[in-house]
C-alpha cells in the first residue's frame, strides 16, 4: 500500500521547477473545466448520434494546440533565459508539450465513456454521468496532483478540501444530468 500511496503522491524524478509545476498544474485544471463543459452540456441526442463525443475531442484537441501555441509566442516572445543554446530551447518546447499533456488526459475518459452512450452500450444517461464523474473525480484530486508536482507530502486537510470540491462538482453533473434527461 505504501508504494502505491508514493505512486500517486510524488513524481519518480522528485519534484517540478516551480515554472514547469504551474505550467503543468495549469493544463490540468484548465482541461477538466473546458471538458466538463461539454460533457454537462452534452444532450441525450447528442450523445445517441456522436456529437458529444466529437465535442469532447474536438475541445480537448483544440485548447491543446491553443495551449501549446499560447506557450510557443509567449516564450518565443519574452525567452526566459536570452542565452540559451539552440538545443536548450528545443528542450524547452519539449517541456512546454508535456507539461500541456493534462489537457488531453482530461477529455480522453470521458470521450470514451460517451461513446459506450453512442455506441449504445450504456444508455445515455449513465454514460454522461460517468464520463462527468470522470472529470468531477479529476477535480478531486487536484490538491493531490498540486501537491505531487510541487514534491509535497499529502495531507488530510488537503484530501477533504478534494472531496468537498468534487462534491460540488458532482452536484452540478448530477443536477445537469437530471435536468436534462
Amino acid at each position: 500500500m505504501t508504494t502505491m500511496r508514493r505512486r500517486v503522491t510524488e513524481r519518480k524524478h522528485g519534484p517540478l521547477p516551480a515554472a514547469r509545476a504551474s505550467a503543468r498544474l495549469s493544463a490540468y485544471v484548465y482541461g477538466n473545466i473546458l471538458v466538463l463543459t461539454v460533457v454537462v452540456a452534452a444532450t441525450p441526442r447528442t450523445i445517441e448520434n456522436g456529437a458529444a463525443v466529437a465535442l469532447v475531442l474536438g475541445t480537448t484537441v483544440t485548447t491543446f494546440l491553443a495551449h501549446v501555441f499560447a506557450d510557443a509566442v509567449a516564450h518565443g516572445s519574452v525567452p526566459v533565459d536570452d542565452d540559451a543554446e539552440p538545443a536548450e530551447r528545443s528542450s524547452n518546447a519539449l517541456d512546454e508539450l508535456r507539461d500541456a499533456v493534462p489537457i488531453v488526459s482530461s477529455g480522453t475518459g470521458p470521450a470514451a465513456l460517451l461513446a459506450l452512450g453512442w455506441l449504445h452500450v450504456l444508455p445515455t444517461a449513465w454514460a454522461q454521468l460517468l464520463a462527468g464523474g470522470v472529470i468531477v473525480f479529476r477535480i478531486s484530486t487536484i490538491q493531490i496532483v498540486t501537491e505531487r508536482v510541487r514534491g509535497n507530502r499529502l495531507t488530510l486537510r488537503l484530501l477533504i478540501v478534494g472531496l468537498a470540491t468534487a462534491a460540488l462538482a458532482a452536484a452540478i453533473v448530477i443536477a445537469k444530468v437530471l435536468v436534462g434527461h
